[in-house]
């Protein structure tokens, strides 16, 4: 990145979260758009997109880049794209996804008081499709012939 860009798009990016503020999430597109190179800022910019996008109620389109703040802005600074993302795969129909990022919501609340520590265990049953959608669409593997050996039993 270009360090003579870098005051720029910092007020590019504050611009696109005071417009998210005032409940403009097509100006904050608009905003976050006009940034040519955001550099290590890309974090914070698909942060506020997929924030935007899910003003907007396009959750779909709102998943990829909060996937992406959720996972490369580091703990716990993340927790604002993970619970967004919470609330996307709800609105999209995705409950398990859901509770899988409140669970990592809710662990880093763990993380920050080891003391006090306190671990809940729920079994989410999911199907095939469910299940390789939350391991980013890698194969199942040798899961899917042992599964399928079991079943035929």
């Amino acid at each position: 990145m270009d360090a003579n860009r870098l005051p720029r798009t910092i007020r590019l990016l504050q611009r696109a979260e005071g417009y998210l503020e005032l409940d403009l999430p097509g100006r904050a597109i608009s905003e976050l758009d006009s940034i040519a190179d955001a550099g290590p800022f890309e974090p914070a910019v698909a942060l506020l997109r997929g924030e935007a996008l899910k003003c907007q109620a396009r959750y779909d389109e709102a998943l990829i880049p909060l996937k992406l703040a959720a996972t490369t802005i580091p703990a716990p600074l993340n927790r604002r794209a993970w619970r967004s993302l919470a609330e996307c795969y709800r609105q999209t129909g995705h409950d398990e996804l859901a509770e899988v990022a409140e669970l990592v919501l809710n662990s880093e609340n763990v993380a920050s008081d080891p003391v006090h520590v306190t671990v809940h265990f729920s079994v989410v049953p999911l199907d095939a499709a469910a299940l390789t959608q939350l391991l980013g669409g890698r194969s199942l593997g040798r899961l899917d012939e042992t599964t399928q050996g079991d079943s035929a039993e």
